[in-house]
């Protein structure tokens, strides 16, 4: 993949998402990017701090309250996104459990988490900043590059990521212009690994503009 030309990307995570947020902050400056990396995203200083002059903000929420470190984290980086002349991209980690509605085991563990999750994104979709949302399948710790790497757009598609390739695809979708404005899941399955992160993203539909919903439209019953 060819060298990118280096942006500021701030990574905002925290709590067990650390780890996960760590590994893309890791991939970025690994890329040449220039990356600060906010581990609380209620620090109002230091998220002020990295939002200042930030080309691109990767959002990984932290488990635990839903309404808190979900939906209100994604609104407390959208506003300090809004309140610049040109707000970053904004890059969400989301859950592929989103496309599969109220049925998925994942969206039981608690009464706000899926509510929490489709406001998150949908706060994105209507707000004034470009925004790419990632819906990774179950997660994995096998090395980058392992296997294949699909993106789809299926709303109950399912699978494994490597959290290293899903590292990987957060900081491609910061460099790659046809990624914005797009919502998918990704999982690995045998084969070579994902070399043209453009193309990749040039084959996703874009999301309707100003719809309340991905492409999937799930909304909790």
């Amino acid at each position: 993949m060819t060298a990118p030309a280096p942006v500021r990307i701030a990574v905002v995570s925290s709590g067990f998402a650390a780890s996960t947020g760590r590994r893309v902050a890791g991939h970025a400056a690994d890329r040449g990017h220039d990356v600060r990396f906010v581990d609380d995203v209620e620090d109002a200083a230091a998220l002020r701090a990295a939002l200042r002059d930030a080309d691109a903000v990767v959002l990984v929420p932290k488990r635990g309250d839903p309404v808190r470190h979900t939906e209100h984290a994604t609104r407390l980086v959208l506003a300090g996104a809004a309140a610049r002349p040109a707000p970053p991209h904004l890059v969400l980690l989301s859950s592929f459990a989103v496309g599969h509605g109220p049925a998925h085991p994942l969206n039981r563990t608690g009464a706000a988490l899926l509510p929490a999750r489709i406001a998150a994104e949908r706060a994105l979709r209507q707000g004034p900043a470009p925004y790419t949302i990632v819906r990774p399948t179950w997660m994995t710790d096998d090395p980058a590059g392992s296997h294949a790497l699909t993106l789809t757009q299926h709303p109950r598609t399912d699978g494994m990521i490597s959290r290293a390739d899903l590292a990987a695809a957060m900081v491609a979708a910061v460099e790659e212009p046809s990624a914005r404005g797009t919502t998918f899941a990704l999982f690995n399955e045998p084969g070579e690994p994902l070399t043209d992160w453009g193309a990749a993203f040039a084959g996703l539909r874009r999301d309707t503009e100003g719809a309340d919903a991905g492409p999937d439209r799930e909304e909790p019953s």
